[in-house]
């Protein structure tokens, strides 16, 4: 007995969300001092700061010790300060939401509407609503408020945790990094390539279209499997705070309806907000304090039976608000070392002496790289783009193309990149180790990424445009 409980003590530390990140935090600390150190300048173009394609050149090594890997936690803390901020208001709002019982209540009468549908037609309703916000406003981490919903509603309906992950982690892959209207990165690579702000659209929507189908078929697939067997679920060994709701009792009492209605106003307004006002971190997070206090206050609790949901909420998103430190300070090391300038230069150089669509593919292979160490997508556009541009031009392609080759580069790996905050946090408030997702993920995005390299070197072919 006493075996058995130090083994399962073994399994549960094994699988904490601080573990794997960990690693690869001492693994990088490590690597950093075998590269060299190397700068490109800096120069202004219409008030932002880009890079000269021609300047690269190295500088003195910048190495790495011990002290600054333990002090790179608390740049990294610092550095991911606001959506880690973000992450635990959401957990305050939503801790109301979910304690009245407004949450189950809504998510049990959906059900009860859904229920006798088909799980094709269900998932693709659900899957398309997601990747239409995602499409337009290039916001995908918004969607980790909706993980709480669609998880629950899924499992309400017979299928397992990872299902629910799926519908929603999927549509936003293949809706960001084909975004019709990105104003981080896609209107920003267009500035710098000197394109008319959102051109192609219509290549980028083809684009998304079959990247949606193939995510949604690779998901059909993956339900069919799991219920011939469903000791094959990714999932079903997982601890969870998700399970399937009771709908056999489902009673919207005044009280409830009250609550909701306030609830969908200020959920209307942060969309509208994102889209029309642009949105940030910060108004977002007012948005879920207002949310908490102001859903409490109409259904009826008293100000510290609010302060008491909103607390737990927290607590259950504390997880999901750290891990995320862990991807800021793999950046700031790199950053430290001066070595991301480096990466990016030796990345180029193969696009040299290549043709046109295979120069377009490898461009996009490149970026995809580079995502993993600056997962920013406005920050990857200012410093790639002013090199890819110039690039494109010799190696006989459009600019259209340069662009369209990082906003796939940069929109898909997102998905799959431990350096990027949002994918942890998403995934901690999803209860899924990243281990476990990239199980899970892996096919999906081979899939996806080789899609997008066939559509990129369709651009290249057609010499997509205006130029």
């Amino acid at each position: 007995m006493e075996i058995t409980a130090k083994k399962e003590v073994k399994e549960r530390k094994a699988t904490h969300p601080w573990f794997a990140l960990l690693i690869l935090l001492i693994l990088m600390a490590f690597l950093v001092n075998f590269i060299p150190s190397g700068e490109y300048n800096r120069v202004k173009l219409v008030g932002r700061t880009v890079v000269d394609p021609a300047s690269y050149h190295t500088v003195a090594k910048v190495y790495s010790g011990v002290g600054n890997f333990f002090y790179s936690f608390y740049q990294g803390f610092r550095d991911a300060s606001s959506l880690i901020a973000m992450v635990f208001f959401v957990g305050a709002g939503f801790g109301v939401v979910k304690r009245i019982g407004l949450l189950q209540t809504a998510i049990a009468a959906v059900c009860i509407k859904l229920r006798k549908l088909p799980f094709t037609v269900v998932s693709f309703m659900v899957m398309l609503v997601i990747a239409t916000q995602v499409l337009f406003t290039g916001m995908w981490e918004l969607n980790m408020v909706l993980l709480p919903v669609v998880i629950p509603l899924f499992m309400t309906l017979g299928y397992d945790l990872m299902t629910g992950v799926g519908v929603v982690m999927i549509s936003s892959c293949a809706a960001f990094g084909c975004a019709l209207t990105n104003p981080f990165s896609t209107a920003i690579a267009h500035e710098i390539a000197e394109l008319p702000i959102y051109s192609a659209m219509w290549y980028r929507f083809l684009s998304f279209c079959i990247e949606f189908i193939a995510g949604w078929l690779y998901l059909l697939l993956y339900v069919r499997k799991i219920k011939k067997d469903p000791t094959k679920s990714m999932s079903n060994d997982l601890q969870t705070r998700y399970k399937a709701l009771d709908t056999a009792s489902v009673k919207f009492t005044p009280a409830l309806i009250r609550a909701g209605i306030v609830f969908l106003a200020i959920f209307i307004f942060m969309v509208y907000g994102t889209v029309a006002k642009g949105f940030q971190f910060g108004e977002m997070s007012a948005c879920f304090v207002a949310m908490g206090l102001l859903v409490g206050i109409v259904y009826g609790s008293n100000l510290n039976d609010i302060c008491d949901m909103m607390a737990e909420g927290m607590k259950d998103m504390f997880f999901a608000g750290t891990v995320m430190f862990f991807a800021r300070s793999v950046l700031y090391l790199l950053n430290y070392a001066h070595v991301i300038d480096t990466i990016i230069h030796f990345l180029s150089l193969l696009l040299i002496n290549t043709s046109s669509a295979s120069s377009a593919i490898c461009m996009y292979v490149i970026q995809t790289i580079i995502n993993f160490v600056i997962p920013s997508g406005s920050g990857q556009a200012a410093i790639t783009m002013p090199i890819m541009a110039p690039l494109a031009d010799i190696a006989g392609i459009t600019r259209q193309t340069a662009c369209l080759a990082f906003q796939f580069g940069d929109g898909f790996s997102n998905f799959v990149y431990f350096t990027n905050g949002s994918l942890i946090a998403m995934l901690a408030i999803a209860d899924v180790p990243y281990t476990r997702w990239m199980k899970f993920f892996w096919k999906a995005f081979a899939i996806i990424a080789v899609i997008g390299a066939v559509m990129v070197g369709i651009a290249a072919t057609i010499k997509l445009g205006p130029f």
